[in-house]
């Protein structure tokens, strides 16, 4: 199941990518968060990567993101025992820019596949929300701050830099 979502989702990409035109929205980004679990006190360090392309031509604002999560530090679970988290998720995102104003809010919601290098989650996909802000540096540089649910019991803050191709 994990393979057959990551591969469709690719696909997607692929499909749309070659479809666009250059400035149509497509942008990388790079952050480091917290991984903080339900227990309180317990937080490790993580390292965030995705990619994402505006769907503008469908509605504007709507747009869909890839995110990688690697933790750097583990955080440890309920049972005391370290974890290393990994996971996979694809969004559907809607940017929400405010007038006047070099801020834009992200909401997204989409599928995660949080358990790809342990177990931290007692499914192999779940539905997994979170919510952005971007502030704009330049017209293709942007600093974001994200919250992300990455499973049951792990939640992630993360911040850093996205670029706008």
């Amino acid at each position: 199941m994990k393979k057959t979502l990551l591969a469709l989702t690719l696909v997607a990409c692929v499909m749309h990518a070659e479809s666009t035109t250059t400035d149509q929205g497509l942008y990388a980004g790079v952050g480091l968060g917290i991984m903080a679990t339900d227990d309180k006190g317990d937080a490790g360090i993580g390292v965030s990567l995705k990619a994402g392309l505006s769907l503008e031509d469908t509605l504007k604002g709507l747009g869909l993101q890839v995110e990688l999560n690697k933790s750097l530090s583990d955080p440890e679970n309920r049972n005391n025992n370290d974890i290393d988290v990994l996971t996979m998720a694809v969004y559907t995102t809607f940017d929400i820019e405010i007038p006047n104003s070099k801020v834009t809010l992200r909401p997204r919601i989409g599928m995660i596949l949080p358990n790809m290098k342990d177990d931290i989650d007692s499914r192999d996909v779940i539905l997994s929300s979170g919510f952005g802000m971007m502030y704009a540096l330049e017209d293709n540089l942007r600093l974001y701050a994200d919250y992300t649910v990455l499973g049951e019991s792990i939640s992630n803050y993360s911040a850093g830099l996205e670029i706008k191709f």
